[in-house]
């Protein structure tokens, strides 16, 4: 098993510091990356697959620098970008045996691994049709196919589950589970759904930063305590809002009951509930979102 090891890692661009001073290390299991558009998941990966060079700091693969690696760290990487790059006019099996001979992988091991591939990802029976004609779904599991090819110790995956429905994203995250038995698997995502049930610890960024980092368990404990539920009329609700974190709210005859995120009673009639994930993001990052935004669970409002 590989470990990445993480130290001081920074990246900055003319404008903006993307990522800060990340420390931390990953070795076996899957990793859940949590934060909202912009947190700096995206540059972080990219700097994990050598894409991009940190400004300083320094990413150590089983105690040597991944940039010096070269060839030997891509043997042991699979990454699937936000938007994988496809030529719509290939068919699935043109398209993956054509990765296959970019990572020069062996011909007839490749079309052992493609036929493997397309059968865990249930492309089998489509593997003939062209990409353009796939839905948004089945691109994700050809991209996770393609990121797969070489069998890779290290897997990446940046926010794979982005566009699919709630069907696809269930099959995505058994897939993505399964995978994570036997490698190191690092998944970034903003929606909590994608991980907590698979992750085996939970990363959440903001502002470039790592702010918390552990087992879910152990985030859930940390914020217990310090989250409420109430039934308050709505203009009261309103006020609210402007004082504390709500992390859901829901309209009843008049009145709206909220979900509070608050270290004190927020008020008289609030009674402690479970802490959630999404609670536990919310409480770590400070996040607010309105009480006005009544869709506010189809916003980012869990973007961990």
């Amino acid at each position: 098993m590989y470990k990445l090891e993480l130290t001081d890692v920074r990246k900055e661009f003319k404008n903006k510091t993307a990522v800060r001073d990340v420390s931390v290390c990953l070795g076996h299991g899957v990793y859940g990356l949590l934060g909202e558009n912009g947190a700096g998941k995206t540059t972080l990966m990219r700097m994990l697959c050598g894409i991009l060079k940190p400004t300083s700091g320094s990413i150590l693969c089983d105690g040597m620098p991944i940039l010096q690696m070269a060839g030997e760290y891509r043997r042991l990487l699979g990454y699937l970008p936000q938007d994988f790059g496809y030529y719509g006019d290939f068919s699935a099996l043109r398209f993956l045996n054509y990765m296959a001979a970019l990572k020069a992988l062996p011909e007839e091991y490749a079309r052992n691994r493609i036929d493997e591939l397309l059968e865990m990802v249930d492309l089998s029976s489509v593997k003939k049709n062209k990409l353009k004609t796939f839905s948004g779904g089945m691109l994700r599991r050809t991209g996770i196919a393609q990121a797969l090819l070489n069998d890779p110790e290290i897997l990446i995956l940046d926010e794979p589950t982005s566009g699919l429905d709630p069907g696809e994203r269930v099959r995505f995250r058994n897939i993505i589970s399964s995978l994570g038995k036997n490698r190191l698997v690092l998944l970034s995502t903003h929606i909590v759904s994608d991980i907590e049930y698979i992750a085996d610890k939970i990363m959440i960024m903001k502002d470039g930063q790592i702010m918390h980092i552990g087992e879910e368990a152990r985030i859930l404990k940390e914020a217990e305590g310090c989250v409420w539920k109430c039934l308050v009329p709505e203009k009261q609700a309103d006020e609210l809002g402007r004082q504390h974190i709500i992390s859901n709210l829901r309209n009843q005859a008049g009145q709206v009951e909220l979900r509070i995120v608050s270290k004190e009673k927020p008020v008289e009639n609030a009674e402690p509930v479970e802490v959630t994930l999404e609670d536990a993001y919310l409480f770590f990052t400070k996040k607010r979102y309105s009480v006005s935004e009544t869709d506010y669970k189809e916003k980012e409002h869990a973007s961990i």
